[in-house]
């Protein structure tokens, strides 16, 4: 797999969800609703013989508004179901016949936090991506 291939088809398959930023790396600012595609904390290689197979666990940072509102809550909770438009999950596993920089995703899990933008708390979800590809 190459890494900024992985990270461009995800951002693409999610910037498919309607009103939300996406962006294929870290950026220096968002402005709130956006998703970014980070980079793994490891890439695992040769997984099996021959380069046969390497995974990675991708993380996709999804920002919503501020964490005092309940309208952030009820924005997150959506990217944050298991099926419909705006589903994280739905919508990165419904495109896996469309990648070609890898072969298998799952969105494994959904960790939330909130994070510090601009001296503003925002509420956020980090999913992490099991994803895994041919090795190059």
């Amino acid at each position: 797999m190459i890494l900024r291939d992985v990270m461009k088809q995800v951002a693409q398959r999610l910037d498919t969800i309607s009103g939300l930023r996406v962006f294929d790396y870290p950026p220096d600012r968002v402005t709130p609703p956006a998703a970014v595609v980070s980079y793994p904390d490891e890439l695992t290689f040769d997984a099996t013989y021959g380069r046969g197979m390497d995974r990675l666990t991708l993380p996709v940072v999804v920002v919503v508004g501020k964490a005092s509102d309940r309208a952030s809550r009820d924005q997150l909770s959506a990217y944050c179901d298991g099926t419909g438009s705006r589903s994280i999950k739905a919508v990165v596993e419904g495109g896996e016949g469309e990648f070609t920089a890898f072969h298998t995703v799952r969105v494994a899990s959904a960790e939330f936090d909130v994070l510090r933008i601009a001296g503003t708390d925002y509420i956020a979800a980090v999913f992490d991506l099991d994803i895994v590809g041919e090795g190059t």
